[in-house]
């Protein structure tokens, strides 16, 4: 019984360990910059990063109301090895859209705080008055974030708030 303790004990060991090196990670900040629009408007909104350092990979998806804005297209991509590829469009129509990149050199890429990664841009179908935010999202791509050597972190967002006016 001593030796199936011990064992345990280990396993627990390098689970705590394992989970300590991840916590004490910064975890990146994705966020979405607010805007103040007006109905039939084309309006891009930057996705930015804040703590982006040595980032391997990441995936997530975006979600805004479907009734305020209509996807139009992407661009501006302000992250090395990043194009049209890296999106999945086929829910646009839902409010949904997918992403996922890594650093093709696989070391890990560092950016300034606020660099832009890409905007994403909409025509404003809303009524006046109406408010809507865009969303960092676990469904359906699954938030994940890895640095170099693979070590998984956290994932903070800020969700932009799109005022129609």
């Amino acid at each position: 019984m001593k030796k199936k303790l011990g064992f345990f004990t280990v396993i627990l060991s390098f689970f705590f360990f394992g989970i300590t090196s991840v916590l004490g990670q910064t975890p990146l900040i994705l966020g979405a910059f607010n805007k103040k629009v007006v109905p039939n408007e084309t309006v891009c909104i930057g996705i930015y990063g804040r703590d982006f350092e040595q980032i391997l990979s990441m995936q997530y998806s975006l979600k805004w109301d479907a009734k305020a804005l209509k996807f139009s297209k992407i661009q501006n991509y302000g992250l090395p090895s990043i194009n049209g590829s890296n999106f999945g469009l086929n829910r646009t129509k839902e409010g949904i859209l997918s992403f996922a990149w890594y650093d093709a050199g696989l070391k890990g890429i560092t950016l300034p705080d606020g660099q832009v990664l890409y905007e994403i841009c909409f025509q404003v179908i809303g009524q006046k008055g109406s408010t809507t935010t865009i969303q960092f999202t676990n469904t359906p791509t699954v938030i994940e974030v890895s640095m170099g050597k693979g070590v998984l972190i956290g994932l903070n967002t800020e969700g932009g708030k799109i005022e129609i006016r």
